[in-house]
């Protein structure tokens, strides 16, 4: 009886290595090729004119460009990198005190189209691309004329369909409120009344941005209750704390402060004007935070919304991916989403999903994977070129993810307040 089990497991051995053979014979013969898609996240910025949203989209690209700090970078077209640029070196400029880069008009709207990348194998590979529109508030906040009430319209579509939201809230007058200067709270308000009716539909993840952060630095030594003193602040408005109850448990709901500037380079003149000191060199701070956020912040929206199937489901797919090799996680993508939890997941995601939706979901399964075990890394020595680049991609891309998310996590063990929906 011995015997026979000794050959028969001879024999077996013999056939998973003629099997390995062939596998690996096919692999040499026949070359794999693979369209790698990078699917777009729509991001709709709002702010009234002057509450510094150029300057942070200098400085945010700026802070981006390159992969300092992080696996990732922004690229944007010859023109709008050109552009930026010129923003970023006239606010960088003390020799003037006064010249700062001209904002947004009223009614006025710019788009950007940033691609982040990351190196996978030494060269520049594609990940996500974020599109960036950004609208003048005063188009909520005034009366508009025949023309300009179809871009209202617009805007508030676009609103809906976004991926994430931004609303920009300017610094400068929250100061004013809190100096007990009438005109502070005025425009305050009048902020929140034009930002929160294009926000109260949309079901996505939402960053309120605090500019000018700088200004703000005498109001305590401590960063934390600074900005625990500014969110008093905007929930003391009714309609500001509707919103985060009434979105805040079904999405993230954050308040970032950023400075584009950094410390001591502006101050308030006795005119009431922001002016440079030429005493510090720009050092923006969190600039890199909102948009780093939008991704983890819309994925793990789209997870929370789950049900106890469909999480099932889910990490049922998250153990088999991690042991497939790179040309099965592939076939295994397409399955997973024909299936009902695939289906799901997808549509939680919305209008990005129809353009994209299997790389969508492979970014997003790639996302949660786990680092790679030994048996892993044991198959990638077997792996043909194409699969190995293929491996490589979805490493890449679990690496820009997390990247991503432990900005997001840094921000909120630092200052706990920027997650609105804590305490409230």
């Amino acid at each position: 009886m011995g015997m026979i089990v000794a050959v028969l497991l001879v024999v077996l051995a013999v056939v998973l290595a003629v099997r390995a053979s062939r596998l690996r014979g096919r692999r040499a013969a026949r070359p794999i090729t693979v369209t790698e898609e990078a699917p777009t996240f729509q991001i709709v910025a709002l702010g009234l004119a002057g509450s510094g949203k150029t300057l942070l989209l200098a400085s945010m690209y700026n802070r981006l460009q390159t992969p300092a700090g992080q696996s990732y970078f922004l690229t944007v077209p010859p023109r709008d990198r050109l552009l930026l640029n010129e923003w970023y070196a006239e606010m960088a400029d003390t020799r003037s005190s006064h010249s700062w880069p001209r904002g947004t008009l009223k009614g006025e709207s710019r788009q950007f189209t940033f691609t982040v990348q990351t190196f996978v194998s030494g060269a520049a590979h594609d990940i996500l691309r974020l599109k960036y529109l950004e609208y003048a508030g005063e188009l909520l906040s005034e009366v508009q004329d025949d023309g300009s009430s179809e871009r209202q319209e617009e805007l508030f579509e676009q609103a809906r369909s976004a991926d994430a939201l931004f609303g920009v809230i300017d610094g400068y007058w929250i100061k004013q409120h809190l100096d007990r200067n009438a005109a502070g709270g005025a425009h305050l308000r009048r902020t929140l009344d034009a930002l929160l009716p294009a926000m109260i539909h949309a079901d996505r993840p939402i960053t309120f941005i605090i500019t000018k952060w700088d200004l703000l630095a005498d109001l305590h030594p401590d960063e934390a209750t600074r900005l625990s003193i500014v969110r008093d602040v905007l929930t003391s408005n009714d309609h500001f704390r509707t919103l985060v109850a009434l979105r805040g448990g079904t999405r993230v709901v954050r308040l970032v402060p950023v400075s584009a500037v950094g410390p001591g380079f502006a101050t308030i003149d006795e005119a009431g004007e922001i002016v440079k000191t030429s005493r510090q060199d720009v050092h923006p701070t969190n600039v890199d935070i909102p948009l780093s956020a939008v991704v983890p912040d819309l994925f793990e929206h789209v997870e929370s919304r789950l049900d106890h199937e469909g999480r099932r489901a889910l990490e049922a797919e998250l153990r088999r991916r991690t042991r497939q090799g790179p040309l099965e996680a592939l076939t295994s993508l397409g399955v997973f989403a024909g299936h009902l939890a695939g289906r799901t997941l997808l549509a939680g995601f919305g209008p990005v999903a129809g353009l994209a939706g299997d790389a969508l979901l492979g970014l997003f399964l790639d996302s949660r994977a786990g680092a790679p075990g030994e048996r892993e890394r044991a198959l990638a020595t077997e792996l043909g070129e194409a699969e190995r680049r293929m491996e490589n991609l979805r490493r890449a891309r679990h690496r820009v993810i997390q990247d991503m998310r432990r900005k997001v996590d840094i921000l909120e063990d630092r200052l706990p307040h920027s997650r609105l929906t804590h305490g409230l």
